[in-house]
């Protein structure tokens, strides 16, 4: 017990494993205003750790002290003894939905809303649920840790995202994607993030989701501004202000002949720069929220707006900092 106490003191330990418990704590030393006296109190001492018996006790304390959530203090409570205070909770999840035997579940996995098993769907859903009804609650301390694990969502799908790009500079295999255009031609494609970039029917011809590999090669600006563009620069419209000036893509596979193929794309689009722009800022540990704010950008935002709903935003930057749809 000594030691669990001390984990709980411990600002690197709750730093480590955040909850809203935590969260609610940690306030008090940025705002006097939440300030709380601690007080531990032992309602219940076992002489083994069996995790079953410790989820069962945690539910009786839940119950006894009303710290779930209205609708789970109705479900588990006989009728009429949900006290006034209910619904400043601490508890969002059940105790007793909790995995037993230290089996930790990951509630953020996606697979988990999948399950075939319904009661497990189900549960997730509902746990999900009770998250977001967070954003909604009267007390302001849960709508700040509801603001703030949604910001470190944000912040960890960005830097999620900006790994996966830098991996391009190492060398991927990527599926190229056939289409037809209006006039009933083909276009040939991969995709590296939301990136595109075409490989040219007149150079070689591709089955839908052939494999190429693709090697992404930038030079430093320090090296540009000795060299130039990069001698195989992707966009042959790219100015001495682009970033783009200084990426190259090269392509290797096979095509639907059975024959070997390899060489460096090029692109003349206009509007092609503008993305490679984007493209490189990322590379080089930069964000589409960053790159907002600089000329010449293709950006792509996704948000959530007042209704809930995922929203997409794409435009292009201008020359000046100003930017238009």
């Amino acid at each position: 017990m000594p030691t669990r106490l001390d984990h709980h003191r411990d600002p690197e330990y709750r730093a480590r494993n955040p909850s809203l418990h935590y969260f609610v704590w940690d306030r008090g030393d940025e705002n006097k205003m939440y300030e709380v006296e601690e007080e531990f109190v032992f309602l219940s001492a076992i002489d083994r750790v069996d995790p079953l018996l410790l989820n069962l006790l945690e539910m009786w304390c839940c119950l006894m002290l009303q710290t779930l959530t209205k609708n789970a203090l109705a479900k588990y409570l006989p009728a009429n003894m949900v006290a006034p205070y209910a619904g400043t909770h601490l508890n969002i999840a059940i105790p007793l939905h909790q995995a037993p035997y230290c089996v930790m579940v990951d509630t953020q996995d996606p697979s988990m809303y999948h399950t075939s098993d319904p009661m497990v769907a189900q549960y997730y859903t509902s746990l999900r649920r009770r998250f977001y009804e967070l954003k909604f609650s009267p007390n302001m301390v849960l709508r700040d840790y509801y603001a703030k694990v949604m910001r470190q969502r944000v912040i960890t799908r960005v830097q999620t995202n900006q790994k996966k790009l830098v991996k391009g500079l190492e060398g991927v295999e990527k599926l190229v994607k056939i289409r037809l255009n209006k006039s009933g031609s083909a276009h040939q494609e991969f995709f590296l993030a939301s990136f595109s970039f075409t490989i040219s029917r007149k150079w070689v011809h591709l089955e839908h989701n052939a494999p190429v590999q693709v090697r992404f090669e930038s030079i430093t600006e320090d090296e540009f501004r000795r060299k130039g563009n990069h001698p195989n620069v992707y966009c042959l419209n790219a100015t001495k202000d682009d970033p783009a000036s200084r990426l190259a893509v090269f392509v290797e596979g096979t095509s639907d002949s059975g024959a070997p193929f390899a060489g460096w794309l090029r692109s003349n689009a206009e509007k092609k720069v503008f993305k490679i722009n984007t493209l490189v800022d990322m590379f080089e540990g930069g964000s589409m929220i960053k790159s907002r704010h600089l000329p010449r950008r293709w950006i792509e935002l996704k948000f959530q707006n007042q209704h809930g709903e995922i929203v997409q935003q794409a435009f292009y930057t201008k020359n000046s900092s100003q930017k238009t749809d």
